[in-house]
């Protein structure tokens, strides 16, 4: 398939469901799609500033998958939240090469939640490190990051899925959600009615929106995938890149028939 349009990319955040981003990415590129601009959540932060720095989506699955769990956050019990993270960010400085988001391959936007103000923003310069350990910093699980003063957490608390700003771009814009809602039967313990609680919400906000995608990729086979599950990536990254290919091609088709009834 020929690109025969540019796209921009918004990918959502989600933890360790995180590494079906790469799967995607992998798929476009096969398709001969490869993102002009690119914006990112949380994990959707990590995987966008890996790969608007040069990586390619298998480098950086293997890169990230490389590192156990408590690689990335360790126990603290700080003032301010219950794990360090000290460790991704140890992670994000010692390899990736961009110091800044402007120094990127690849336009980026960065979302992060400004806790002082209670609203997204959306960095597009500035220290790239330290603006994507805000976004992946869960409140309450991790230390906000203060910048000049301004309390800066996790992106999905106010926009999960930055769409935002790519849509001025004037190109076609693709989306990641790996946090799909799917009927099933929730357990009644503690961690499961967290987790159910925690997607339901973050889709109610997403589905709400008025700024929608060109095309969404949403692998609902995420859903059985544990969000602090490195051990699977390699499963992770398959089910995006499975989803993507098979999206493509619906989308592919469906374009065509557009275009002999218009």
């Amino acid at each position: 398939m020929k690109n025969k349009v540019s796209i921009a990319i918004a990918l959502s955040g989600g933890a360790a469901k995180g590494f079906a981003h790469l799967g995607v990415l992998q798929a476009l590129e096969e398709h001969g799609m490869k993102p002009v601009a690119i914006s990112g959540s949380s994990a959707g932060a990590i995987a966008a500033a890996f790969y608007a720095d040069g990586y390619q989506p298998i480098e950086i699955l293997d890169l990230l998958s490389s590192y156990k769990l408590k690689n990335y956050f360790s126990l603290g019990f700080i003032r301010s939240g219950l794990m360090k993270t000290s460790g991704i960010f140890r992670i994000l400085k010692n390899h990736l090469r961009a110091e800044k988001i402007e120094e990127l391959q690849i336009p980026t936007w960065i979302c992060v939640t400004n806790l002082n103000k209670g609203m997204a923003e959306y960095h597009h310069t500035g220290s790239l490190s330290r603006f994507v350990l805000a976004s992946a910093s869960i409140p309450v699980l991790f230390r906000p990051v203060s910048n000049h003063g301004i309390l800066l957490a996790d992106g999905g608390i106010c926009d999960n899925l930055p769409i935002e700003p790519l849509l001025n771009l004037g190109n076609k814009t693709f989306a990641v959600n790996v946090n799909p809602v799917v009927e099933e039967d929730t357990k009644p313990t503690l961690k499961a009615i967290a987790e159910r609680t925690f997607v339901l919400s973050l889709n109610s906000r997403m589905k709400h929106s008025a700024k929608q995608p060109d095309l969404l990729f949403e692998p609902t086979d995420l859903a059985s995938m544990g969000y602090f599950n490195i051990k699977k990536a390699e499963q992770i990254f398959r089910i995006g890149y499975d989803h993507a290919c098979e999206k493509l091609k619906e989308h592919a088709i469906t374009e065509k028939l557009q275009n002999r009834c218009g």
